[in-house]
């Protein structure tokens, strides 16, 4: 951001050399982000201090303005209201899936948790069937190898086989809804987000992508208790901190399951009767 730039937030704009801006010029600015999610103004601070903060060690402000202004807290992972999707969901958009470019959609994201972008950048020439791997790129320009579930190698052989869909080198795994459509040498990873609504739709499940990363995280832990090192590699995950999270919510969920066990020693059909006739239960004086 040169040096004239402008200094605007959501309800007022305002042209300022950014040498010219003060604490409270910040403080405004923060202030019209008020009322958006706890995770959305923990990023535009962050931002904002970043880039004062590169403007101050580039010698184009004399102060940093940010300095006087706390970072607000992020909600702990385990506190924000995320999307679930359970086993059941998971197998009921596979066998939803209608057709190819669906059904390697949700299983690359359902077999392996790779994120929006690496899904959507995948191409044939990252699958070696022989070994039975996937190459993805991640965030940060990273690259991972990543050995693939025997159901999904199996699905991947089947539509290499199948003469639906194209499996050039530079072709995506996960085609587009319509590739004649598409312009760009990069395409937006918006394709992966709409198939997973669309189908998530069709059977009545409320899912993002995200939430089908978790469910992948949560059925290997299941699987494989205390791997957690293998789902950080996995996950890509740069910090055990962040893949313990998951771990956190595996825990979570089980230690509240022996719930399932209550009883007040009234038997279905008893209640489902009293429900019929419209009488509420009265309990013996």
């Amino acid at each position: 951001m040169p040096p004239d730039a402008s200094v605007q937030g959501p309800d007022h704009v305002r042209d300022r050399s950014t040498s010219e801006v003060t604490t409270n010029d910040c403080r405004h600015f923060l202030g019209g982000w008020n009322g958006r999610s706890a995770s959305t103004v923990c990023s535009i601070h962050s931002a904002l201090s970043g880039l004062f903060k590169w403007l101050y060690l580039e010698g184009e402000v004399e102060s940093n303005p940010m300095l006087r202004i706390p970072r607000p807290r992020r909600p702990r992972p385990d506190d924000v209201d995320v999307v679930i999707v359970t086993p059941g969901d998971v197998e009921r958009m596979l066998r939803a899936s209608e057709d190819w470019q669906e059904l390697l959609c949700m299983s690359v994201l359902a077999y392996l948790g790779p994120r929006r972008d690496s899904a959507s950048r995948l191409r044939w020439r990252d699958v070696d069937l022989d070994e039975g791997t996937l190459r993805f790129r991640e965030k940060g320009s990273k690259v991972s190898v990543k050995p693939m579930p025997r159901e999904l190698h199996a699905i991947l052989r089947e539509a290499s086989k199948s003469g639906l869909i194209r499996c050039g080198a530079d072709d995506y795994v996960i085609p587009n809804r319509r590739p004649g459509a598409v312009r760009r040498t990069e395409r937006s990873n918006k394709v992966i987000w709409e198939t997973v609504l669309r189908v998530a739709d069709r059977v009545g499940v409320r899912a993002t992508v995200h939430a089908l990363r978790r469910a992948f995280a949560v059925a290997f832990l299941t699987s494989h208790p205390g791997a957690i090192e293998s789902l950080q590699a996995l996950m890509n995950h740069a910090r055990i901190d962040t893949t313990q999270v998951y771990l956190r919510a595996l825990n979570k969920s089980k230690a509240m399951d022996p719930v399932r066990d209550l009883s007040w020693g009234l038997g279905f059909k008893e209640l489902a009767v009293k429900a019929h006739t419209g009488f509420e239960p009265v309990p013996p004086p």
